[in-house]
């Protein structure tokens, strides 16, 4: 599957309260916001505050993995701009079979400040397979009062299997939509 977040955040639920929002980073312009497109998924305009709590989470719809197996990987486009874990902290989560969450991603001691969008993999092999409510996660937060970077900027993400070696359908599902609907 893969979201490309034109026209919408398509059904991601962004924590707005941890500063993230769909668009692109107005500091960084249409050009330096996004890797493709116009739109993205993005913490803050300018930098996150000092002495956020959180984390913040900007999460994915639901995705029924039951059928799949094999190698999978997640990839994502990520322009990420945080100080060290020491301090600040940035993470990449996935749901588990069994329901709790578990970090493919966490952001090293050092500063981490992309200069361009790069692409980040990871291999979410072990957590996909048989998973009927299999999710992707970017955390926030919390920060210290020190230093603030742009925090995360996101576009074009993708759950797909490896070279041939995964085989299913991951199928996602979406808030419900239309007249009468009460989804978001």
């Amino acid at each position: 599957h893969e979201w490309d977040f034109e026209g919408s955040s398509q059904s991601w639920t962004l924590d707005a309260s941890g500063g993230w929002a769909h668009g692109y980073d107005s500091t960084l312009g249409a050009a330096g916001g996004v890797h493709s497109g116009a739109s993205a998924l993005y913490t803050y305009s300018g930098n996150y505050p000092s002495y956020m709590g959180g984390p913040y989470w900007a999460t994915s719809p639901v995705i029924d993995c039951t059928s799949c197996s094999g190698t999978w990987d997640l990839k994502y486009w990520r322009k990420l701009g945080i100080e060290s874990s020491s301090y600040d902290h940035a993470y990449v989560s996935v749901k588990t079979s069994s329901g709790g969450w578990t970090n493919v991603y966490s952001n090293p001691y050092g500063t981490t400040s992309d200069g361009s969008f790069i692409q980040s993999t990871h291999d979410v092999s072990s957590y996909i397979s048989g998973n009927s409510a299999f999710q992707v996660r970017f955390g926030l937060g919390s920060t210290d009062g020190s230093v603030q970077y742009t925090g995360w900027n996101v576009d074009d993400v993708t759950l797909e299997p490896r070279s041939n070696t995964g085989t299913g359908t991951a199928n996602w599902t979406s808030h419900s939509f239309g007249p009468g609907s009460n989804g978001d």
